[in-house]
């Protein structure tokens, strides 16, 4: 191993029980890790050598040497390969981070995949992308209109390196070049518009519903069953708010509705299309090598008031398995959270972390597993009752 451990100086540590919550200002990333990652981290900060590491593994996990180096060694590459410790490059200084969005984007003349508008929440919005994004204007195209006259401008480009980058009006407001945080950057510019009083304390990759004034996020990556539970519950008498993305304003965590179609894939399809007989002729597209189907929510949801979100729920469907459900840590429902994703800024900033992890230290988590669609309801009931 290098003898050069030490943390990088643009990384800021959060506390945290049960693991390790690291952000990276230098590449606007925010990290978890589990215990022993933590472990090894707090004596990286207090500046002890390799050999007392390795020793202090063996002592602490009762582990053979040769197995705390090894587990030492994937540990320190995977950090050297992020960043987060000495060695592994150098970032921008600190300083400019402070601010969220460039003055003045000049970049080479445009060469357009795709332009379209739409009418969101009453605002008539151009969209312009270099990289053609088939599923964005997908789902957003039951709101064009054609014939509008844009009041606002929004451009995804890209740029020398791998990065897009997303520019309103002309103003650069973020760039990356993860796909899931391009689409949470785009949504968040699109609520900037429609809700330009609103302060955001997170968007999270997930569908919401609600009843009786309790809103719930069903938080999780694609193909976990979050927005066929979705569609359950709203058959059910949940009212629907969101899906793809979950708006969280701050500072109450009020879930903001942002209704856009659900995406069916042809197993759900079956067991929804007695519930939602219109799902037959529902717009039909191709992902991931199957056709889905979009369930197209109301017109008036986009107009429905803001619910408190009272609990987060991460499904997940196995086929064949039992119910079961368990409550999550704080650290568990971030690590979750951050395994798929969640916009929390950009930039990220330790004062956004540090809000978001108080929200989520008094918002209650829980992990389902079913494998029926029933089983999982009766889940989320118990989990809000």
């Amino acid at each position: 191993m290098q003898d050069d451990i030490r943390p990088s100086a643009w990384v800021r540590k959060f506390p945290i029980d049960g693991g390790l919550l690291l952000l990276d200002i230098s590449s606007n990333c925010l990290f978890a890790y589990n215990d022993s990652a933590r472990f090894a981290w707090e004596l990286i900060e207090a500046g002890r050598p390799v050999e007392d590491l390795e020793s202090e593994f063996e002592r602490a996990w009762g582990i053979p040497r040769s197995r705390a180096r090894a587990d030492l060694r994937l540990i320190l590459a995977q950090w050297r390969a992020q960043g987060v410790i000495a060695g592994a490059g150098t970032g921008p200084a600190a300083d400019e981070f402070e601010s969220g969005a460039v003055d003045g984007y000049r970049g080479a003349p445009a060469r357009w995949a795709s332009e379209w508008i739409c009418t969101i929440g009453g605002i008539a919005m151009a969209f312009a992308v270099e990289t053609d994004l088939p599923s964005v204007r997908l789902f957003l195209s039951h709101l064009e209109t054609p014939g509008a006259r844009p009041q606002t401008r929004i451009e995804i480009r890209g740029s020398v390196s791998t990065e897009a980058v997303i520019i309103r009006d002309g103003l650069e407001r973020m760039r990356t070049s993860n796909p899931g945080l391009l689409i949470g950057g785009l949504w968040h510019s699109v609520l900037e518009c429609i809700h330009p009083n609103v302060h955001w304390r997170a968007v999270i990759h997930g569908a919401a519903v609600a009843r009786n004034g309790i809103g719930l996020a069903l938080a999780g990556p694609s193909g976990s069953g979050k927005t066929t539970l979705a569609a359950g519950l709203v058959s059910r008498g949940f009212d629907y708010l969101s899906d793809d993305a979950v708006p969280v304003s701050e500072p109450d965590g009020e879930i903001v509705p942002w209704p856009l179609p659900l995406s069916i894939k042809p197993g759900s399809k079956e067991l929804l299309k007695s519930r939602f007989p219109e799902l037959g002729n529902a717009p039909a597209y191709s992902t991931k090598g199957t056709e889905a189907r979009l369930l197209v929510p109301a017109a008036e949801v986009w107009d429905a008031t803001a619910v408190k979100l009272r609990a987060l729920i991460f499904p997940r469907f196995i086929a064949g398995t039992a119910p079961k459900q368990r409550s999550l840590s704080q650290f568990d429902a971030i690590q979750n959270l951050l395994i798929d994703r969640v916009w929390l800024g950009y930039p990220i900033t330790e004062a956004r972390v540090k809000s978001f992890l108080d929200w989520l230290d008094d918002t209650p988590a829980h992990a389902i597993c079913y494998g029926t669609l029933d089983d999982a309801v009766q889940l989320v009931e118990r989990a809000i009752a």
